[in-house]
């Protein structure tokens, strides 16, 4: 920008000079000639008034006049080559006397312009150039009618050269002082115009570059000062503009971060524009890939999600289905990306995923333990009522029989007892957010009480029960529950042992935790249904199972128990060759 005001303040100078200097010159050389056609006229007219005031009878000698009148202006001359010329011509254009050339060989003049004119009656002038003298010559003819002569007088225009020499000189140094003062002046302008430019250019430079408070210091109150001052607001406004948006930005990506459901957003040509991090987790995603402006076919394969976004995209509607992705069942959900007109196009879609693998499972363990509590108390209810059927209708008076159904009759209450005791206490322990009744408790002589109450059962089997757990490990904690937690793994090692096994208990004090062990030498759990052990009414063998007793609660509870104090139960199985619970407490 400086450069180009310089260039055109310098050509407009230099173009304004120029004709300037022509316009001078050419004025000067008018000026020039008409002083020096004046002078001619004057010259030629004393010339002819002198023959008519001097005329005789006798034909005067012309080539001496006409040496005698060049030589005695010449005389008088500054120029040496300004020398003034005379010469005589009569009316057929023969040249009777010359001052500097010999009229005898001299050829006829009547063609030259100068004396055409003057036979016609009036003065003639011309302007010829000289290639010998390398400048131009002045003719003028004065017509003497009553001597029916011509009087031509002439002189070389050699101030004329002098004049274009001096006049381009000083033009020369005219034009270079001006262009120097042009320059100056011209630069100065330039900074002042410039400068303040330059500011604005480098300000919105750090404004593209994001910072968004930069200022121009005003010093001026012309355009300039006024287009520096509209800058800065504009700049001010764009600053709490841009703040305002990257707050909103801010929250917006918070709130859809925070969001348990997977979010994704797409532009019309299903270009990424936001992804949170839920999307990544239920799609299987790597986070560590910057997928975002990127077309969402590019990294989502699965054809059903892709062909729901196109469908909801040409219906313009939204959509929404359910698909199974890894073992997971996701509810997908698509809309459109408009304001709240919802005649206007949409620039873009909204892909939601809900992950309702859990509320499947959850669903499927509701139903599974419905269905299995009415099963259990089914069975035993069901015995209850034909055995009491059957003594209604004469058993009772067979005391041997009697006897045995009732028998059988308490077993079967016995079995109701324990099983609405046992969920009972599930459901009191899946309600608590912390245990009560807290003491510390020294966990061997739990050990010891539990190996009492299972004794009995472990002999019926010829199954030892080992002790292996240090002195004085204490644990703060509800003795109960620690019992009912130990008994439930030790009755449960024991039903499922084979004859002559052993059940191993241990506790210990490891890294701030206290690690309790379980394990036996039984049957062992196929690893298929390790992971569902812990369900309620599970069973890895259900025949077995139930003719083996229990109420299908137990490894529940004790998973229960874990949980409530923020515990971890892990199980290492092998089939034929035994089982064992690690379960690790806080202290």
């Amino acid at each position: 920008m400086k450069k180009k005001i310089l260039k055109y303040f310098l050509l407009l100078i230099a173009f304004v000079l120029v004709l300037t200097v022509i316009f001078t010159t050419q004025i000067s050389k008018k000026y020039y000639k008409f002083e020096v056609e004046n002078k001619l006229e004057s010259i030629g007219i004393s010339i002819k008034y002198y023959l008519l005031n001097n005329a005789s009878g006798l034909q005067p000698d012309y080539n001496q006049l006409a040496e005698n009148f060049a030589n005695s202006y010449n005389q008088s001359i500054t120029y040496p080559n300004s020398k003034l010329r005379v010469s005589f011509i009569d009316l057929s254009g023969k040249v009777l006397g010359d001052s500097e050339a010999d009229y005898r060989t001299m050829e006829n003049h009547s063609s030259r312009k100068e004396v055409q004119d003057a036979l016609s009656g009036k003065i003639g002038k011309d302007y010829r150039s000289s290639s010998t003298l390398d400048f131009d010559l002045l003719y003028m003819a004065i017509p003497v009618k009553q001597l029916n002569l011509i009087v031509r007088v002439s002189v070389p225009l050699t101030e004329l050269n002098m004049i274009n020499r001096i006049t381009w000189s000083y033009s020369v140094l005219i034009i270079i002082s001006a262009l120097v003062i042009s320059i100056i002046v011209s630069l100065r302008i330039a900074e002042t115009v410039i400068r303040p430019l330059n500011n604005i250019i480098h300000a919105s430079k750090e404004i593209s570059e994001g910072n968004y408070s930069k200022t121009i210091s005003v010093n001026s109150k012309d355009e300039v000062g006024q287009l520096a001052l509209q800058f800065n607001e504009m700049a001010s406004k764009l600053d709490k503009t841009i703040c305002d948006l990257n707050n909103k930005k801010i929250e917006m990506e918070s709130i859809v971060q925070s969001i348990t459901h997977g979010i994704i957003a797409v532009d019309n040509n299903l270009k990424i524009l936001l992804i949170n991090h839920a999307a990544f987790s239920v799609l299987n995603l790597d986070n560590n890939n910057q997928i975002t402006g990127e077309i969402i076919t590019q990294h989502i394969r699965n054809n059903r999600i892709n062909l729901l976004l196109k469908e909801s995209m040409e219906k313009n509607e939204p959509l929404e289905c359910e698909i199974s992705l890894d073992d997971k069942d996701l509810l997908i959900k698509t809309s459109p990306l408009r304001s709240n007109n919802q005649s206007t196009v949409a620039s873009g879609w909204i892909i939601s995923i809900q992950d309702n693998t859990k509320v499947r499972k959850l669903e499927k363990m509701r139903t599974e333990f419905v269905s299995n509590v009415t099963h259990e108390l089914k069975t035993p209810i069901t015995s209850i009522r034909g055995f009491i059927e059957t003594l209604k209708n004469g058993a009772i008076n067979n005391k041997d029989v009697s006897m045995r159904f009732l028998d059988i009759i308490d077993i079967e209450a016995e079995r109701l007892h324990e099983l609405i005791n046992d969920i009972l206490v599930l459901s009191e322990i899946e309600n608590k957010q912390s245990d009560t009744d807290l003491e510390r408790v020294e966990l061997n002589s739990i050990i010891e009480g539990v190996f009492e109450i299972m004794q009995n059962i472990a002999n019926d089997k010829n199954i030892v029960l080992i002790n292996n757990s240090s002195e004085k490990v204490f644990i703060k904690a509800n003795r109960n529950r620690m019992k009912q937690m130990i008994l439930n793994l030790v009755d449960n090692a024991v039903k499922y042992n084979v004859p002559s096994g052993s059940v191993t208990v241990s506790a210990e004090n490891a890294g701030g935790k206290v690690i309790i062990c379980v394990k036996d030498t039984g049957i062992g759990i196929p690893s298929q249904h390790i992971p569902r052990i812990f369900e309620r009414f599970y069973r890895v063998d259900k025949g077995r199972s139930r003719n083996m007793g229990g109420t299908g609660l137990g490894l529940s509870i004790v998973k229960h128990i874990v949980n409530l104090y923020n515990g971890v139960i892990n199980v290492n199985s092998e089939v034929g060759k035994g089982t064992e619970f690690i379960i690790q407490l806080p202290c």
